[in-house]
């Protein structure tokens, strides 16, 4: 089985060589459970993250979570797990039908104009956009999951604070080839990269009126850095 650090230098390279715009990556390790996790944040080609506390309206979070038990597997093998090994393989092998498995998630963040936030109505309207856009590149079979949070102030009408579409990527055989894993990134990367750019053509918001309301806020230092680990 790969290791963390393989499987981060292979999804980076990956998305380097497919010269998709990183604006910033986080990388976390839960000191408990010794668990670790990624996410890159990438942004339509030519747009660029002016470094303040919000976020671009538009981007891309690709983010996936390694467990512990990765981590003992892909280094120590399950011939040297001794009593934790029945543990581990219970874990890992919970759908006897697949094996091990990792999911890699993709969320598109959806920009939305006050209109928008202001219409809980148009939720269903602006998902069915959100899925023919998808379906519009023609890749893959598999679905995206739209969901939004809503707001509810009292005294105040209902706000749409945000949409999301999430795309999951199941690692399952690559977890042990790095070859075939390179191919599920590029597959990955491709779609990706195509997705911005149709829901940046889509969702043109004024930038001019973006870039004026996050310069009311500190500036912060933002930029991409690879994890230390890749």
């Amino acid at each position: 089985m790969l290791t963390y650090e393989n499987f981060v230098s292979i999804l980076l390279a990956s998305i380097e060589e497919a010269e998709i715009n990183i604006a910033y990556t986080q990388e976390l390790i839960d000191t408990h459970a010794l668990g670790r996790s990624l996410s890159i944040t990438c942004l339509p080609d030519g747009v660029e993250d002016h470094q303040e506390p919000i976020e671009p309206g538009l981007r891309a979070v690709v983010a996936f979570r390694w467990s512990p038990e990765f981590t003992i597997f892909s280094l120590r093998g399950s011939a040297s797990l001794d009593n934790i090994e029945r543990f581990v393989d219970e874990r890992l092998y919970a759908n006897p039908l697949s094996g091990p498995s990792l999911d890699v998630e993709v969320t598109y963040h959806i920009p939305l104009t006050q209109e928008q936030q202001r219409d809980v109505n148009g939720l269903p309207g602006l998902a069915n956009t959100i899925h023919e856009i998808y379906a519009a590149l023609a890749i893959s079979e598999d679905s995206m999951r739209v969901s939004s949070q809503i707001s509810f102030l009292v005294g105040r009408t209902p706000k749409v604070d945000s949409v999301q579409a999430v795309r999951v990527w199941s690692i399952d055989d690559a977890l042990y080839d790095p070859e075939l894993l390179a191919v599920v990134f590029e597959e990955l990367c491709s779609e990706l990269r195509a997705m911005l750019e149709l829901l940046h053509a889509h969702y043109e918001l004024s930038t001019d009126e973006e870039i004026a309301n996050q310069n009311e806020m500190l500036a912060q230092d933002r930029q991409y850095l690879k994890p230390p680990t890749a």
